[in-house]
């Protein structure tokens, strides 16, 4: 039974927190009907007296007459293993399936397709069995009868909204915390499953639970190296199926092979389960969580694995390696066949008389909304929120609990909504001052400034000099060349306490645009920095993007603006400098080699093709006797020549390498001439901004 606690944490822990009180109560509910229908036929189809060996036909409305005691015992273990293949169809439908629906199926399965195919390989006189098919404790008869339901049920209802049609992820767990909590309470639960398979506790069970341990450790690790290799990060999802994998695969086959063998199954079984979960995505099959690739691909090898490395001596049925490997192969394709084939068209027709696939409004607000009514604070705060957004009335502010989280939200977004305000306000006061000094310029000179000229000489006043990058490098240069009269880059330095800020900003557009986007960051920068103390370069960006889209009107549903900035920021300390990137990259120089760190892939503001809300990485240099930092907007790189070949980082990358060693100042003026005799008379393209700074430690 702790395997439906298992398999509830893993499958709440891997969807979306909108959908958690569904997937937590179909777990539960899948356990309650599998438990009744069990006892109400299930147990009798599958072990009753078996006619043709096909099914069995008595023991309905289960009750021993002889030996009751060890024929309950044995009723209640095998109610388990129904309750278990019910529940894996669950996480493969997560998210957008009715709840009736999921109950629909879950009566299916545990009612005809799980207990008629074990019959066929489990019960005295099935046709599998006295073929001399073995599946231990159930890779094939709990395991993949599970794992190809879930597929074909997958396949039924179809993907969740914007999982194969939109461009960025469809961001799916809610707690990876609470998936491995489940994963590991699966882990010891199969103790139980397997160990307890062999109905007895004699000498066979050490074996067979070390042989369990091996393989599902051995699945984790090598479902960590594929995610690793392939996707170059060590992904947690991907080393939990693996890990569970492991287990499915040993599952039929712990009793009759080595300890040696066991961990080569299992970690077969990781990797077979990460590229079996790439070829469902390819084929437009959502499965929420894994369930197939884990259990319908991870209980197919096991269950061929008897074949290939089973101990005939144990086996002691008569037949040949490639008999016992034939019969294998021959019952995972009987279970595909009947748990998959006959699920899906029994899906459909139930699908054609009874929908099970909730709507798209329900599936947008989340089935814990839509199917149970679970209504919470955090819901009615963003119903809120919506409403502000929907009406644009910032009038009124949120009612605040002060001492809950969502009260703490609640005050925390009325004052975005005062500042949003006070932005708008500062705006038009900007605005009229502008007219303002155009009365009286006009009124002073007898002549007309153009609006790009006027700009020109806000920016130039409002961009900072180097001094205070002087207490922190003892060399430094700012190559700074806009490609009209006024710019939309900007950099921005300034001295907070001890550390010292250094940020270099590519705006859209170019011309007053562009100056309008610089100015405006500028002053944002100062508000952030200055004002409220905010040293964290991470927070400088989510603050910068929130305040950004505020002030452009970029969260309003109607609004068409995408202007936004891509930004590097740098805090030097005295003894390490922190970094943090919107689209740009920081590169330092460290005992003659060029390093690059990239910035995260979201830019500041950015419309519709950006979040409302963003977060960024922080990294950390250690500053040491030969730490040189070169922040840069993507004008030099991009920069063209005649032919319209690019400047390109790797020329730009490899020129730095060669001016390591003499002055920054002088690496300027190397930098000027390069770029001339590249261009060789073309036009400039873009803005040209480059901060060089040498850092050396100060101990």
């Amino acid at each position: 039974m702790s395997m439906q606690v298992g398999f509830c944490m893993l499958e709440s822990g891997l969807v979306r927190s909108k959908n958690t009180i569904n997937v937590a109560l179909k777990n539960f509910l899948d356990f309650c009907v599998a438990g009744l229908f069990f006892w109400f036929c299930a147990f009798g189809l599958m072990f009753g007296t078996s006619k043709w060996g096909l099914i069995g036909v008595n023991e309905f409305f289960f009750q021993p007459q002889d030996e009751p005691g060890p024929r309950l015992a044995f009723f209640l273990f095998q109610l388990m293993f129904c309750a278990t293949a019910a529940t894996i169809v669950s996480g493969a439908v997560a998210e957008r399936m009715k709840f009736c629906g999921y109950l629909l199926v879950t009566v299916v399965c545990s009612a005809i397709i799980y207990p008629v195919y074990g019959h066929w390989a489990w019960a005295e006189g099935g046709w599998l069995r006295e073929m001399g098919f073995v599946d231990f404790a159930g890779s094939s008869v709990v395991h993949g009868i599970g794992g190809w339901t879930a597929l074909a049920a997958a396949a039924v209802i179809g993907p969740r909204l914007g999982r194969f049609t939109s461009t960025q992820s469809l961001t799916s767990s809610h707690s990876l915390g609470i998936a491995t909590f489940g994963t590991l309470t699966l882990f010891v639960a199969w103790i139980g499953f397997n160990g307890g398979s062999t109905l007895a506790i004699d000498d066979t069970v050490p074996l067979i639970v070390v042989n369990t341990i091996l393989a599902g450790c051995a699945g984790g690790l090598s479902g960590l190296a594929a995610t690793w290799w392939r996707d170059k990060l060590p992904m947690l999802p991907p080393t939990l199926n693996g890990c569970i994998s492991g287990l499915v695969a040993i599952t039929a086959c712990c009793h009759v092979v080595t300890t040696a063998e066991a961990v080569f199954i299992g970690a077969a079984a990781g990797v077979l389960t990460y590229f079996a979960a790439q070829w469902v995505e390819r084929a437009k099959i959502d499965d929420v969580v894994g369930a197939w690739s884990a259990h319908g691909a991870g209980g197919a090898w096991g269950t061929i694995a008897v074949g290939l490395f089973g101990d005939p001596a144990i086996l002691s049925n008569g037949l040949s390696f490639w008999g016992q490997t034939g019969v294998q192969t021959l019952g995972v394709l009987v279970s595909i066949a009947w748990a998959g084939g006959i699920g899906y068209a029994l899906f459909r027709l139930m699908n054609h008389f009874t929908p099970l696939r909730i709507d798209e409004e329900g599936e947008i607000v989340g089935l814990n909304v839509a199917e149970h009514g679970a209504s919470t604070e955090i819901i009615d705060l963003l119903t809120e929120m919506a409403r502000h957004s929907s009406e644009g009335d910032f009038t009124s502010r949120l009612q605040a609990q002060p001492f809950s989280e969502v009260g703490q939200i609640a005050t925390g977004y009325n004052r975005v909504v005062d500042k949003v305000v006070s932005e708008i306000e500062m705006r038009d006061h900007v605005a009229r001052r502008l007219d303002l000094e155009r009365e009286t310029t006009q009124a002073t000179n007898q002549k007309l400034l153009s609006s790009i000229e006027y700009a020109q000489r806000i920016q130039h006043a409002v961009l900072p000099n180097l001094d205070s990058l002087a207490a922190v490098a003892t060399d430094h240069f700012v190559l700074y060349l806009p490609r009209d009269i006024v710019s939309g880059d900007f950099y921005w330095c300034d001295q907070v306490d001890d550390s010292v800020f250094c940020i270099v900003a590519d705006c859209t557009g170019h011309g007053v645009p562009g100056a309008f986007m610089s100015m405006l960051g500028n002053s944002l920068l100062h508000q952030i920095i200055r004002e409220q103390k905010i040293i964290s370069p991470a927070e400088i960006l989510q603050n910068l993007h929130r305040r950004v889209r505020a002030c452009l009107g970029q969260n309003l549903a109607d609004n068409t603006n995408q202007d936004g900035m891509d930004i590097v920021v740098l805090r030097i300390d005295q003894s390490e400098v922190v970094f943090a990137g919107a689209r740009r990259p920081l590169w330092f120089r460290t005992n003659g080699q060029i390093h690059e760190i990239r910035g995260d892939r979201t830019s500041i503001g950015g419309g519709r093709h950006e979040p409302e809300n963003a977060t960024f990485s922080e990294h950390r240099i250690a500053r040491d006797a030969t730490l040189d930092l070169y922040l840069f907007s993507d004008g030099l790189p991009d920069q063209p020549n005649h032919a319209r070949e690019p400047f390109d980082t790797l020329r730009l990358r490899q020129l730095l390498l060669d001016l390591g060693k003499i002055p920054m100042s002088a690496q300027n003026l190397q930098l000027r001439e390069a770029l001339e005799k590249f261009r060789g008379g073309a036009a400039q393209r873009d803005d040209i901004t480059l901060i060089g700074l040498r850092c050396p430690s100060l101990n």
